[in-house]
């Protein structure tokens, strides 16, 4: 049922959604002061991971919980990455077919209400 609601949709059209949800959040949260988006060049899809200068992912997680705001946190089951990295944690939101860019809107909104309360 699932693999025919999708095909219902489009694969091309699902791919132009996720397409467009990525360039828009990566430009999002690449504008917020203190923001490191851990990104490679070339193709991707819409996860994203992240941290924000002086803010622990875990913290910034809680907050954005008590806003409604779903993300993640931790080491996302890499840790060779995250050690290879430097890293012993990053916060990380993914989007879906679900999602719109006003959720991307509302997820900066709320790094930026985090900010404003921890910083």
């Amino acid at each position: 049922a699932a693999i025919d609601y999708l095909e219902s949709l489009g694969w091309d059209n699902l791919l132009a959604h996720d397409q467009a949800m990525t360039t828009y959040g990566l430009e999002r949260l690449c504008s917020v002061e203190g923001m490191t988006v851990y990104a490679d060049e070339g193709p991707r899809f819409s996860t994203f991971s992240f941290n924000l200068e002086g803010i622990h992912p875990f913290d910034l997680g809680q907050i954005l919980d008590l806003e409604g705001i779903a993300i993640r946190t931790g080491h996302h089951c890499a840790q060779l990455l995250m050690r290879s990295l430097g890293l012993d944690s990053t916060a990380r939101a993914s989007c879906y077919l679900y999602n719109s860019l006003e959720d991307i809107d509302r997820l900066v909104e709320g790094i930026e209400g985090a900010k404003a309360m921890l910083l």
